[in-house]
């Protein structure tokens, strides 16, 4: 059984009264080596890696303090990715957002995650933010309306300005909703239904012969076929051009413009508004093409992408 301190104390009082000298010393030093002893015991530090494999086979770490977690700050645990795991799913489960998980761990894409994908998982909600040269707690607190006192506590912070980059873990903050719809897949719908008459890629031209870009898909309608806004945006450009024929050009949040050609008929005005689906051109014949259909391009910064990759 484990003695008190007052014991010990005790015990010394009551050797000094009786027995040698030498019984006294070498007894009276026992009891204060072991009674400093368990004064001093060395105590965890405040970082720690512990991992396990549990019985349905997934890979758990927690990194942080060992104790108490949830009033120490900010941890991470590590978790293996399953069979038919959705990141809804791994959020749910662990009472966190997705915008978390998909922040954390640096995801594109929410069709890329794979089996035994290892997950990094925090102790609460929010995203990673990369601090710039002059920004304040003040001010990033503000932008993303979330607690400076919380901000500062996370990420053990001894000042509130940035002198150089730096990056911050930013406890119940979201990610930009068109960012958070293109990682899920939900940022575009299909301009019209169709045959695919023609993908994004190199291809020979139909007119000349030659080997050509195609900076976009060709999707064969009937003329005079609806076409839907693939996104929610600000018409920048309409006009004819001998080659796209009749055009319409869309502005979306996030650096992103939608292209539609070859249209019969175009329904909306520069600078005006657009919701998703909303109908902005019937489909046609004009321009540089072979037959009715709707040429469609996605552009990201300036760049044509391959709209096969994010449309649903």
């Amino acid at each position: 059984m484990r003695r008190n301190r007052s014991h010990w104390q005790n015990e010394i009082i009551l050797l000094f009264a009786s027995g040698s000298t030498l019984k006294r010393t070498l007894f009276a030093l026992v009891c204060l080596i072991t009674l400093l002893g368990s004064s001093f015991r060395p105590q965890p530090g405040p970082e720690f890696a512990k991992g396990s494999i549990d019985m349905e086979g997934k890979a758990s770490e927690t990194i942080g303090p060992e104790e108490d977690n949830a009033s120490q700050g900010l941890f991470y645990t590590v978790y293996q990715v399953q069979k038919g795991d959705t990141i809804s799913g791994i959020a749910d489960s662990n009472d966190l957002t997705t915008d978390t998980i998909i922040s954390v761990n640096g995801i594109q894409s929410a069709k890329g995650l794979k089996p035994g994908q290892l997950l990094k998982l925090p102790n609460m909600s929010g995203i990673v933010y990369t601090a710039k040269t002059g920004e304040t707690v003040a001010a990033i607190a503000k932008k993303f309306e979330i607690s400076e006192d919380k901000l500062i506590e996370a990420n053990n912070l001894l000042k509130t300005d940035f002198s150089s980059e730096k990056v911050l873990f930013l406890p119940d903050a979201k990610l930009p909703k068109a960012q958070l719809r293109e990682i899920s897949g939900d940022l575009f719908k299909w301009p019209v239904r169709g045959i695919i008459t023609s993908w994004f890629g190199w291809r020979r031209d139909p007119f000349s012969g030659r080997n050509s870009l195609h900076n976009g898909i060709d999707i064969g309608v009937p003329t005079g076929t609806p076409i839907g806004a693939a996104m929610e945006g600000t018409v920048v450009e309409t006009g004819y051009s001998p080659i796209m024929g009749k055009f319409v050009i869309l502005s979306h949040a996030g650096g992103w413009k939608t292209l539609y050609a070859h249209t019969s008929s175009i329904l909306v005005q520069e600078g005006q508004y657009v919701t998703k689906g909303s109908r902005i051109a019937l489909s046609g014949n004009t321009g540089y093409s072979t037959g009715p259909h709707v040429h469609f391009t996605i552009f990201k910064n300036g760049k044509a992408v391959n709209p096969a990759n994010v449309l649903p």
